[in-house]
C-alpha cells in the first residue's frame, strides 16, 4: 500500500523588490527548526537579509503560492556566471507535500533557461528535507562535519516530471 501525497497545486512565479514584505512575513512565520535549516543556525534579522537578496538584480527569489499566499520561497544568489547559490523555506504546515520539489524544480528550469550551469546548496548533515530533494535532482552531496554541499549540474537535470 502507498501512500499519496495530498495534491497542491501550487502557483510559481520569480518576485521583485514589491513582495518583500511576503518574503518577510514567511520567514517569521517559520518555527525555530525551520529557521535552523533554512539559515543553518538561528537566525533572525530578516528584513536585512531579504533587502540585500533583493537589491542586487542578478540574484532571483521564486515564490511559490496556494490559494494566493506565498508559502515558498528559493532564492538563487548569483556567484558568478553561470553559477548560484540557491537556498529553499517553505512554511511549516505546507512541509512534506510536494512544493520544495516542485519549486526547486521551476527555479532550474528558468535558470536553466538563463544560461545558468551550476547551482550549489549547503545545509547541515540533518536537514533530512532538503538532502532528499538534492538526490532527486541528481545533486553531488559532499559533507564535512557540519555541513553539507550539493552541487547540481543543470544540464544533466531533467525537470519534466516534477513541473506536471
Amino acid at each position: 500500500m502507498s501512500i499519496a501525497k495530498p495534491l497542491i497545486k501550487p502557483e510559481f512565479k520569480i518576485l521583485r523588490p514589491d513582495n518583500e514584505k511576503e518574503v518577510i512575513d514567511l520567514y517569521n512565520s517559520l518555527s525555530s527548526e525551520s529557521i535552523y535549516y533554512r539559515f543553518r543556525g538561528f537566525f533572525k534579522d530578516f528584513e536585512k537579509y531579504v533587502r540585500s537578496v533583493f537589491s542586487d538584480s542578478r540574484n532571483i527569489v521564486y515564490g511559490a503560492y496556494v490559494d494566493g499566499k506565498l508559502v515558498g520561497v528559493l532564492e538563487a544568489v548569483y556567484l558568478s556566471d553561470g553559477c548560484y547559490e540557491v537556498a529553499i523555506a517553505i512554511r511549516d504546515n505546507y512541509q512534506g507535500k510536494g512544493i520544495g520539489t516542485r519549486l526547486v524544480a521551476y527555479a532550474i528550469n528558468d535558470l536553466r533557461r538563463r544560461d545558468a550551469k551550476t547551482l550549489i546548496a549547503n545545509t547541515t548533515p540533518d536537514n533530512y528535507r532538503i538532502l532528499a530533494i538534492s538526490r532527486k535532482f541528481h545533486g553531488v552531496i559532499k559533507c564535512m562535519y557540519d555541513e553539507c554541499t550539493t552541487i547540481f549540474n543543470l544540464q544533466a537535470i531533467n525537470v519534466d516530471q516534477f513541473l506536471n
